[in-house]
């Protein structure tokens, strides 16, 4: 056997013998007497290669009579932690910790629950159960529901703090990194669903998404990231693992490393792909769109808020991607970098809006994928939009496919509200159809269909400049 052979089969066993063990689960059990007042106690437990997250959660007999149990947790390097007696679960990884936890690297080896016993009585006799569970995942799948129930829901997919390059104003006037909770706190000013804190290439900043989320009870904070490469920019929302970002040459195309990441169940569109790659933002604009590298990403940001340029930005190069037959989600992104200056107060604008099984990450990737998403290109307070198609009886949904085969034809259906004295335009392959004034109620419009075809809608203002944009409907290709 060849040695290339003989190492790729010994990484598949490995790989294979990992998954096998992964998740593990050991219980320790243990007895405590009065004898044990003030005492600090360790139970050990051995970490195997391959563990990358750690949780832990116990149980402790006699709360009737004032029996009391700290927690804490040693690695092999030393403490990584303290929660006393408020905390009955904790969770350590390279990404994330627990409040009053250090995360960092799992190493293998012993470690050890660390026990203090502050209040015991004479001649008391408990019982406690520490259940230690390890992944080989940096974090947990985000499980948090906002709001429970489907519905429309309003964000950001696109800032960014102090992890990376946003700056905020400090209490003396000076221009600082931004820390984490600013941007939060503009997006609850916003009166947004959910924002994305899309960090250049890092993932420290998912530390304070995880421990600021139970204070932002009303808004929900996404695992985002900006995946910055010279060949262009991607957002990511849902990831739970730190990926790779760099490519091994500058004429390397991203595809493997977006693949990777949309593999493990992100959603990964590109951002502002129209914009200059000059030295105004370097690497900013997208440099590839053969078919292996666009089937790797699932969205395009057709609005950048930073640009500001009253165009559509990246709409044309999306219609051009439609086109050819590729199935994409368009999104919006304020790209938010000075979340304090006057002139640049824009988290929200463009607003996304995803239709949802509920207020979750779940719900949000899942929506996002489904392409039943429409954009508010100037704030969450732009219009409303119901965008469908009727053919054969059935309603199909922004991101839906009408199975027709040509000759055939359907009715588009539109409702906006909100909207004023505006324009609806119809859209067919990125080609007007023709506008018509906005009114009450359903309007509705008959289409010939041919395969391969798409559908949407812009609506605009008396200025012309487009205030919404509608995902697409599809039609079967041959």
């Amino acid at each position: 056997m060849r040695t290339s052979t003989f190492l790729l089969l010994l990484l598949l066993s490995r790989a294979t013998q990992q998954q096998e063990f992964f998740p593990h689960t050991i219980t320790l059990d243990g007895r405590l007497t009065g004898a044990d007042h003030e005492r600090l106690l360790e139970r050990e437990f051995e970490v195997p290669p391959g563990t990358r997250r750690i949780e832990i959660e116990y149980a402790v007999s006699g709360a009737d009579r004032r029996t009391v149990v700290d927690l804490g947790l040693r690695g092999p390097s030393g403490l990584r932690g303290w929660s006393g007696g408020g905390k009955r679960s904790i969770m350590v990884s390279a990404l994330g910790a627990t409040p009053g936890y250090l995360p960092g690297p799992i190493e293998s080896g012993p470690w050890a629950v660390v026990l203090g016993i502050p209040n015991i009585r004479p001649g008391s006799e408990d019982t406690y159960t520490i259940t230690i569970r390890l992944f080989s995942a940096d974090l947990p799948p985000a499980s948090k529901v906002i709001r429970a129930g489907s519905g429309w829901f309003a964000g950001d997919l696109h800032a960014h703090s102090g992890h990376s390059d946003g700056r905020a104003v400090s209490k003396s006037g000076q221009t600082i990194p931004a820390p984490a909770h600013r941007v939060f706190d503009a997006a609850s000013t916003a009166g947004l669903d959910f924002v994305a804190l899309s960090d250049h290439n890092t993932a420290s900043h998912w530390l304070d998404v995880d421990r600021l989320q139970p204070y932002y009870d009303s808004l929900l904070l996404l695992h985002g990231r900006e995946v910055t490469t010279y060949r262009g920019h991607a957002n990511t929302v849902g990831e739970t693992a730190f990926g790779e970002f760099r490519l091994p040459t500058p004429a390397t195309s991203p595809a493997g490393l977006l693949s990777r990441i949309a593999g493990s169940g992100a959603f990964v569109s590109i951002n502002h792909p129209l914009r200059p790659d000059d030295e105004t933002c370097m690497g900013c604009g997208w440099n590839d769109d053969d078919a292996v590298t666009i089937q790797a990403v699932q969205g395009v940001e057709v609005v950048n808020g930073v640009l500001r340029t009253g165009s559509l930005d990246g709409w044309s190069f999306w219609a051009r991607l439609l086109n050819r037959g590729h199935r994409l989600t368009a999104v919006g992104g304020s790209d938010e970098h000075t979340i304090d200056a006057p002139q640049d107060q824009n988290l929200g604008t463009p607003t996304t809006v995803v239709y949802a099984r509920d207020l979750s990450e779940a719900g949000i990737v899942a929506g996002l994928k489904s392409g039943r998403v429409y954009i508010r290109t100037q704030g969450v307070g732009g219009p409303s939009l119901q965008f469908s198609a009727e053919w054969a009886g059935r309603v199909f949904e922004m991101g839906d496919t009408i199975p027709a085969g040509a000759p055939s034809a359907a009715t588009l259906q539109v409702e906006v509200t909100g909207s004023g004295a505006q324009t609806l335009e119809w859209i067919r392959n990125g080609e007007s159809l023709g506008a018509q004034s906005v009114s009450g109620g359903i309007q509705r419009r008959r289409v010939e269909m041919r395969d391969g075809d798409w559908f949407s809608v812009i609506v605009r203002d008396p200025a012309g400049q487009a205030t919404v944009l509608s995902n697409a409907i599809y039609v079967r290709s041959k």
